[in-house]
């Protein structure tokens, strides 16, 4: 294994945790709130 091919199993390992980790979060924070809850902020934003 050359160093070229290591940097680029290393590049590709950790966009794929990055990726891994921003859809985690993104669906933790999509599932938190009840179903058909809005947040406060959204509410007065609305009805302003």
């Amino acid at each position: 294994m050359t160093a070229s091919n290591l940097y680029r199993d290393v590049t590709c390992a950790a966009a794929s945790a990055l990726i891994t980790l921003v859809l985690s979060l993104s669906f933790v924070q999509s599932t938190s709130a009840a179903p058909f809850h809005v947040a406060p902020a959204v509410q007065s934003a609305q009805s302003a």
